[in-house]
């Protein structure tokens, strides 16, 4: 609790130059600079025994708008380091989940390595790049890349590929569900081939 000024100093504000028979008025000034003075005196309580003082809040950087980085369609970061290990000219019968299991990689990671966005469509004589690394240590080979649609949430995404919410938060590496925003590409962890 902070000390009340008492009225003996509050007093020599009140001084100031008057005539004779004249009532003496504060400076204002002066009473200011008195009160700024006294409040920065005056000690602060100290904890009582087992409690920890508490800080003086630190206010948090503010960012300008120029300065937030922009949300894009993106994966997570550890599946944009992908490099290639060799490269598949596609046969004829050939199908992207057929590829990724005959390599032992996913569909994602054949998507995303050559620039395929979300689409799964191969044809014959197409020569694609294979990754070296896995996207994910539990990358199945029917894992594939979704691009979400507006007024979608991360929930009915799960729901309409039937994979388990949880599952889909850390594959991608997602921390803030209300974040996902129509265009964004996200790794569907599929447990099987898709049926149709």
């Amino acid at each position: 609790m902070r000390a009340l000024l008492t009225l003996a100093s509050w007093l020599p504000l009140m001084a100031c130059t008057a005539g004779p028979g004249e009532t003496p008025t504060p400076d204002p000034i002066a009473m200011q600079t008195r009160i700024a003075r006294e409040l920065a005196n005056i000690p602060t309580a100290a904890p009582a025994p087992g409690r920890t003082p508490l800080a003086s809040p630190t206010p948090a950087p503010v960012q300008s708008p120029a300065t937030v980085a922009p949300l894009t369609p993106t994966t997570a970061p550890s599946q944009q380091s992908l490099q290639a290990a060799g490269e598949y000219t596609v046969q004829p019968g050939d199908t992207l989940s057929s590829i990724a299991v005959k390599f032992g990689t996913s569909i994602a990671a054949i998507q995303l390595l050559n620039g395929l966005g979300d689409t799964q469509v191969v044809r014959s004589g197409q020569v694609l790049k294979l990754p070296t690394d896995k996207l994910h240590p539990e990358e199945s080979p029917w894992w594939f890349i979704y691009t979400v649609q507006p007024g979608e949430t991360l929930s009915a995404v799960a729901t309409k590929f039937r994979v388990p919410l949880a599952d889909l938060l850390r594959v991608n590496e997602v921390t803030n569900p209300g974040l996902v925003r129509a265009g964004q590409r996200l790794i569907i962890p599929a447990k099987g081939p898709r049926a149709g």
